[in-house]
């Protein structure tokens, strides 16, 4: 199948398959047709591969490691690198979770302060910060909320 169809299969825009064929994470055939700049062939196999390219980016990881992964799994070595790789990000997606209860609680209770008529001091976002919450300043200070 030519790009078109295959874009269209994967429910994916030409300009992401494009995208993921500069980055050398897809690899279809050439084809016959086309003279100086020859079709390019999609199979079931590059299907199959999108669909894992897919699957690493909603687990967080960059093209990069993606491109990483496919390489060795190729090359019949991947078994452990994709074990060690997906251990690390769940290890990070971990992290990021806490972090983000923590701006969730934040946010809740400066939600209920503010529905309450703000009332006494603002609840403070000092423990995000503890729970590993980016410290978000500027050169004049931290941002106020």
């Amino acid at each position: 199948m030519w790009i078109a169809e295959f874009a269209r299969r994967a429910g994916v825009k030409q300009t992401t398959v494009r995208h993921y064929l500069r980055e050398g994470l897809l690899t279809p055939r050439s084809g016959a047709v086309g003279a100086s700049r020859p079709y390019l062939e999609f199979t079931e196999s590059d299907l199959r591969r999108l669909s894992a390219i897919q699957a690493g980016q909603a687990l967080g990881l960059s093209l990069p490691e993606i491109k990483l992964l496919i390489g060795e799994r190729r090359s019949g070595g991947g078994h452990a690198r994709m074990l060690q790789a997906l251990t690390a990000q769940r290890e990070t997606l971990r992290g990021r979770a806490v972090e983000l209860q923590a701006m969730l609680a934040f946010l809740d209770q400066k939600i209920a302060w503010l529905e309450t008529g703000a009332k006494g001091p603002p609840p403070s976002h000092a423990g995000a910060r503890q729970n590993g919450a980016a410290d978000r300043t500027t050169s004049t200070g931290p941002i106020p909320l």
